[in-house]
C-alpha cells in the first residue's frame, strides 16, 4: 500500500505540475500578440523588403485638387467703429516693432508701422505712435495722443467708421489693446 500510496502521490503532484504550466503557459499566450494571418505577414514581409534595399520614390497621390478637401480658412470678423483707443503698458525691453491696420469701410487697408526703440516708456510710444498713424492717416482721422493711449476717430459723423487691428506686436516688455474711442 505504501508503493501504490507513494505512486498516486507521485501521480498527483505530476498533475498539478502539469495543470500549473499549462495555465502559466496560458496565461503567457493570453499576453503575446495573436499570430497574424498569412495576407497580413506577407504584406507586412513585402514593406520590409524596400527598406532593405534602395529607398524608392513614392507613388504622386491619385487625388486631384477637385478630389481633395478645400482648406478652409477661418477669421475673426472684423469691427467697424467711428473711434478706437490704443492703449500701451509696459517698457521695452528690447528693440521691436509694432505695426496696426486701419481699413474704413469699402476700403483700402493701410499698415502703420512703428519701430520702437528698447528703454522706451509708455508714454513715448504712444506719441510716436500717434504721429506715425497721423502722417499715415492723413485728414481723414483724428489723432490725439493722451499719456499711454491713442484716440483715432473719423473727422466727422457722415464718415463710413473704420477697422483698427494689430497686425504685429513684437516688443519685449510692451502689451498694447485696443477698445472703444
Amino acid at each position: 500500500m505504501t508503493h501504490v500510496s507513494k505512486s498516486l502521490s507521485s501521480d498527483a503532484l505530476r498533475l498539478a505540475m502539469v495543470g500549473t504550466l499549462l495555465l502559466s503557459g496560458a496565461w503567457v499566450s493570453a499576453q503575446e500578440t495573436p499570430p497574424q494571418s498569412e495576407p497580413q505577414a506577407e504584406a507586412q514581409a513585402t514593406e520590409a523588403q524596400p527598406a532593405q534595399t534602395e529607398a524608392q520614390p513614392e507613388a504622386p497621390s491619385t487625388l486631384t485638387p477637385t478630389e481633395a478637401e478645400p482648406l478652409q480658412e477661418t477669421r475673426a470678423s472684423r469691427v467697424y467703429r467711428s473711434s478706437w483707443k490704443i492703449i500701451v503698458e509696459g517698457k521695452a525691453e528690447t528693440n521691436g516693432v509694432l505695426s496696426f491696420v486701419i481699413e474704413p469701410t469699402g476700403g483700402t487697408p493701410t499698415l502703420v508701422k512703428l519701430n520702437v526703440l528698447a528703454k522706451s516708456k509708455k508714454k513715448d510710444i504712444a506719441k510716436e505712435l500717434a504721429k506715425q498713424f497721423t502722417f499715415a492717416a492723413g485728414a481723414t482721422y483724428k489723432v490725439k495722443a493722451g499719456g499711454n493711449s491713442v484716440k483715432i476717430k473719423v473727422t466727422s459723423k457722415k464718415q463710413a467708421p473704420f477697422f483698427l487691428g494689430i497686425e504685429t506686436q513684437a516688443v519685449n516688455g510692451v502689451s498694447v489693446r485696443l477698445t472703444k474711442g
